[in-house]
């Protein structure tokens, strides 16, 4: 008897611990591993991303998720309170405020100011009802060389960090061109992408030469909360509708948060999507709830 106890306890054992070695494996690589059952549904996913010529760069991450839709309103703030932190972050300080922002005409539902900055031309930022905001400059475009990216990144953030209204901006990605760099941004809440509301800061070397920003007002979540579809539905939706151009790319970024297009309303809700962004800076949204397309 002693023994078949021992036996049974020895068997509960090497179960446990195969239990915990699983679980720690794929604590720490459940999201770059694709989240399969089955060799069949494996198999399926990489012919249909094989036939779109696209590589998965990035790892799928899990599903099983129970979330509401997101209610947002238009983003509405004085105007000092816009203008003047753009003209402090961009060096100016004191009494030259009130003297360099000159009225400009403007079409209906927005708001033009001049910013001058000595010796370097104008900025010109102009307000629209809604919640966007963009600046655009008459400084030199060409391009400077030797500027390392992250001397980029850090010139933006500072820039960024500066400005009350964008704190609820993160980081997103970079695009970079033979004349610029865009840094991209995008909003966030609750610990959830906003991908509605973003902003685009424009550098020529470690010069910033403007941005465009689109923000809105998260009022909470809906209390209704669905099950969203798992990534692997969703990525095999996306590549059903998917049209290759023939040539290769590759998946970077394959992530939950919330999208939609911008409404003139009062109030919305916005629904959880999963976000596909190739290598190639194409973006893609795949309704969590539905499994379709956002247009």
């Amino acid at each position: 008897m002693e023994l078949s106890r021992a036996k049974t306890l020895l068997i509960a054992a090497f179960l446990l611990l195969n239990v915990f070695l699983f679980y720690h494996i794929w604590e720490e690589q459940g999201e770059s591993l694709l989240p399969f059952g089955q060799e069949e549904e494996l198999s399926q996913l990489q012919s249909a991303l094989d036939d779109a010529k696209l590589e998965m760069a990035a790892g799928l991450p899990r599903g099983g998720i129970r979330i509401g839709h997101l209610v947002v309103e238009p983003w509405e703030i004085e105007r000092s309170e816009i203008v003047f932190p753009v003209w402090e972050a961009l060096g100016m300080q004191g009494e030259a405020v009130s003297n360099a922002l000159e009225e400009q005409p403007a079409q209906a539902g927005e708001e033009r100011v001049i910013i001058s900055r000595h010796g370097r031309g104008d900025y010109k930022l102009v307000l629209r009802e809604g919640g966007t905001v963009s600046l655009s400059s008459e400084l030199d475009k060409s391009l400077e060389e030797n500027v390392a990216w992250d001397e980029m990144e850090r010139v933006a953030q500072d820039f960024v960090d500066a400005i009350p209204y964008m704190a609820d901006f993160e980081l997103d990605y970079m695009q970079h061109g033979q004349e610029w760099t865009v840094i991209n941004y995008r909003q966030h809440h609750d610990h959830f992408p906003l991908y509605a509301g973003y902003l685009q800061v424009f550098m020529n070397g470690l010069d910033l030469t403007g941005f465009y920003l689109y923000r809105l007002e998260p009022v909470g979540f809906a209390e209704q909360a669905r099950e969203i579809v798992p990534p692997s539905t969703a990525l095999l939706r996306f590549l059903e509708v998917y049209a290759p151009d023939g040539r290769q790319k590759a998946i970077v970024d394959f992530s939950l948060g919330y999208y939609s297009q911008e409404y003139d309303a009062e109030r919305w809700e916005i629904p959880p999507v999963w976000r596909i962004r190739l290598n190639n800076g194409e973006l893609y949204y795949i309704n969590a709830f539905t499994g379709h397309l956002e247009r």
